[in-house]
């Protein structure tokens, strides 16, 4: 039985990876001269800043640091906190209250840094639907290593095999995997990535809720 649900943020509470994606593509042109491709942009998806620069600097043979990378990038705002629409996946806050009345622990385990993640869950008055939140700040190793969700394990007070992960990103579900977590792969968002390693793929909050009750 399932006891504890874990959530990434990013494109499974918020649909924000479609901008994630243009934003950093845009950055990469207009502040250092590199155009990345959109396959590229897609697969740091789940990372953190020093990973996905890391990644960048070798693929387009650059050695952009990561505080000149975040200095720039402050230059354009901040999602978490000044994106006027900011609100939750159509579903998503319906199913984890009734994931918690069910009595299911619900834990946040996010690449994001704390203060983004804890700014842009109160805006949307949702910081109490969570028993737990881990953020990117919060561990050595980021997504896809699996050290945030065994973080969240600790936190969650149940048996790995009492748990479920849902993630949209290869990052996010090797994370879990590796932290040997049942995984959903979730595709309600606009931006559908590959999600084939999970162990089982849905597309609503509807349905996400209807087999985690079940």
């Amino acid at each position: 039985m399932i006891k504890c649900v874990m959530f990434d943020f990013d494109g499974v509470i918020v649909d924000s990876e479609r901008y994630a994606l243009d934003l950093l593509i845009r950055i990469m042109k207009e502040e250092y001269g590199v155009e990345i491709t959109e396959e590229d942009a897609m697969h740091v998806i789940g990372f953190n800043t020093a990973r996905t620069i890391s990644y960048l600097n070798e693929k387009y043979n650059e050695s952009i640091s990561v505080d000149d990378y975040v200095s720039r990038y402050s230059k354009y705002g901040n999602f978490y906190m000044e994106y006027k629409d900011l609100r939750p996946i159509d579903g998503a806050v319906e199913c984890m209250a009734k994931l918690r009345e069910h009595g299911k622990r619900v834990g946040l385990v996010s690449s994001t840094r704390s203060k983004h993640i804890l700014y842009a869950l109160d805006r949307m008055s949702i910081v109490s639907l969570f028993d737990f939140i881990i953020t990117g700040d919060m561990v050595t190793s980021s997504k896809p290593d699996p050290e945030p969700y065994l973080k969240g394990l600790s936190f969650s007070h149940c048996d790995k095999g009492e748990c479920a992960v849902i993630e949209d990103s290869p990052a996010g579900i090797a994370a879990a995997k590796s932290a040997g977590i049942f995984t959903v792969g979730f595709q309600a968002a606009s931006v559908k990535l590959d999600v084939s390693k999970a162990d089982t793929v849905i597309d609503s909050y509807t349905e996400l809720c209807r087999r985690l009750l079940s």
